[in-house]
């Protein structure tokens, strides 16, 4: 009868850590279903990440069809300006950014004219959820719900 509890005191134990320990991360695709293209409305990217909440383990993935790439620029100046040289675009579709910092990240198609029409996005990254309780405080809960739920069992079981 001892075995049978300390599995069941594991299981719990076990299950409660590994729900406590997983994250939800997204992958976001952008521009969603219109995917990575010259925009017929040049803020549609500002509007399209408007609703959107970035965190550190996300990912972005560029689509597309045709001819277009995405390339990172480091400032906002080289944004704004479209400008094309800093770096070496990704030209195969989909491109899959994982987001491992915070911060804002700027993103351009810098095939002819596409980032001066709108093609082009910037992500701001956040940290994560502040609302996740710290790990001590998840581990005393499971500690209580634990000796409670071994109480319990050893009371059902003799």
């Amino acid at each position: 009868m001892a075995i049978r509890m300390d599995r069941i005191v594991f299981l719990i134990i076990a299950v409660a850590l590994l729900e406590g320990a997983t994250s939800e991360t997204k992958l976001f695709k952008v521009g969603d279903d219109y995917g990575w293209r010259v925009p017929d409305n040049k803020s549609y990217y500002e509007s399209w990440v408007r609703d959107k909440k970035f965190e550190v383990g996300d990912s972005l993935e560029f689509n597309w069809t045709g001819t277009h790439d995405v390339l990172e620029v480091t400032t906002k100046t080289d944004y704004d300006a479209c400008v094309k040289t800093n770096g070496t675009p990704n030209n195969t579709s989909p491109v899959t950014i994982n987001l491992t910092k915070n911060g804002t990240f700027y993103y351009i198609c810098t095939i002819g004219q596409h980032c001066e029409s709108g093609q082009k996005v910037n992500i701001v990254v956040e940290n994560g959820s502040s609302s996740s309780p710290p790990i001590s405080a998840v581990l005393s809960t499971i500690t209580i719900v634990a000796a409670s739920l071994v109480h319990l069992c050893s009371f059902l079981l003799y």
